[in-house]
């Protein structure tokens, strides 16, 4: 037998055999990461943390959150201004733009509340729009001007969730007029 063919036909049998032995390399799939990543430069030197002071978190801890505040500042009357004349016994849409100038996001846990008595009629409680902390809002109303005529004022302020009122005072301040009577149609003389 020739040994150069012996020789070949033990290497090839012996590559055989140690790929049949050996472990098959696994390759990631698109969702499974390698399992060992070789370290940046910059983090593969040893560094020294540094040492705690006494504002420092533990991990794990958790982060101590402040309180936020409540506030409330009127920007501008968008619908009637202050002194509106009004027929009796109308429908009015009354808003205001507000700035959240607190420090809490409003949700659907804040309503706007009114406040004091009046003869102009509307709900006591309406739902207070979202705003972050910092934005600007527009707060509405819809009212029933009394049928007496005079000059007439309703008031509300924004309610947090825990039940206190906060922030500046929105109101509407309108003059109702007297009725005027419609004439009555007189009888027209037929030729």
């Amino acid at each position: 037998m020739d040994p150069g063919i012996t020789r070949a036909a033990s290497l090839t049998l012996l590559g055989v055999w140690l790929s049949a032995c050996a472990v098959p390399e696994a390759s990631p799939t698109p969702t499974q990461a390698p399992l060992f990543r070789p370290l940046p430069p910059a983090l593969a030197t040893p560094t020294r943390a540094p040492a705690a002071s006494a504002t420092s978190v533990p991990l794990g801890s958790p982060v101590p959150t402040l309180p936020c505040t409540n506030d409330a500042r009127f920007v501008e009357d968008l619908t009637l201004p202050d002194g509106t004349v009004v027929s009796p016994g109308v429908e009015l849409d009354k808003r205001w733009s507000v700035l959240n100038a607190g420090t809490c996001d409003w949700n659907a846990g804040y309503r706007l509340v009114r406040v004091g008595t009046s003869a102009i009629e509307g709900s006591a409680e309406l739902a207070l729009f979202p705003a972050r902390a910092g934005a600007t809002a527009e707060w509405q109303v819809e009212v029933r001007t009394p049928s007496e005529p005079g000059e007439y004022l309703a008031r509300w302020r924004a309610r947090a969730p825990d039940g206190t009122l906060f922030g500046e005072e929105v109101y509407l301040l309108i003059f109702v007029e007297e009725a005027t009577a419609v004439p009555s149609a007189s009888p027209s003389a037929t030729p």
